[in-house]
């Protein structure tokens, strides 16, 4: 058996545990810099560039999607995102660095994003990856990512019921919902996510969120930063000039 992915006990602060507790001794500094938060139906946070209401949605309005790629597909440089959307620090890095990422390196064509899903934490996590992969068919997947973190829960909690799957599908134009929903549970999802898991086993993923960095036809390259703007701008900046 594989090992269970689990925390990065790296200094870059990215251990779960570490950051969850980091996280709460610094929520006065963190409720500072958050001017332009949401308030989510839970009583969390979660970042906005809109104020519109759906910012998940609106925040990758307009960028070409492929199946979990977001970003052009000139660009040359992409960063391998693995996740688990139950994972609460996956869901720090998505309000406080990744607005940042889409607007000043996706936007402009720099770079390109790729999800790489993972479920390890427990029946929640494999819940909601199916529905975004399958969503990810129809090429709207990180509307859907997005709003599963906006709307995330205490993890193994069962917050990812069959009314907040029916609720984040509505939120996003032009999705069939319908068709998504039969998608989850069948076998082109179920093959991409063991596709996924093996690549992670290859790549020596050991925790989410994990990133990686692969320009032109090299190798893939682990990204350790902190989870802030600033952090990914130098270390992206860096991958840019090959």
């Amino acid at each position: 058996m594989p090992p269970v992915p689990k925390p990065p006990t790296t200094r870059t602060s990215r251990n779960r545990t570490l950051v969850i507790a980091l996280a709460v001794a610094g929520v006065a500094v963190a409720a500072l810099i958050a001017g332009s938060v949401l308030l989510t139906r839970g009583g969390g946070d979660t970042a906005s560039t809109t104020g519109t209401g759906n910012a998940p949605v609106a925040l990758v309005a307009g960028i070409p999607q492929q199946g979990t790629v977001l970003g052009s597909p000139e660009a040359a440089v992409r960063m391998l995102q693995f996740e688990d959307i139950q994972c609460p620090v996956c869901k720090k890095y998505t309000d406080d660095a990744f607005p940042a990422i889409v607007a000043e390196y996706v936007k402009p064509g720099r770079i390109k994003l790729d999800f790489r899903g993972l479920a390890f934490i427990g029946p929640d996590s494999d819940k909601a990856l199916r529905i975004a992969e399958a969503a990810g068919f129809q090429n709207k997947l990180w509307e859907v990512v997005g709003l599963f973190y906006e709307n995330q829960g205490k993890e193994n909690s069962g917050w990812v019921t069959d009314e907040l799957v029916d609720e984040i599908l509505a939120q996003v134009p032009g999705l069939d919902a319908a068709k998504v929903k039969a998608d989850a549970t069948g076998p082109a999802v179920t093959k991409e996510i063991a596709a996924v898991k093996a690549e992670g086993e290859v790549l020596a993923v050991s925790g989410t969120p994990s990133f990686f960095i692969v320009s032109g036809v090299n190798k893939p390259y682990q990204l350790q930063v902190p989870l802030t703007p600033e952090a990914f701008r130098a270390a992206l900046d860096d991958a840019l000039k090959g």
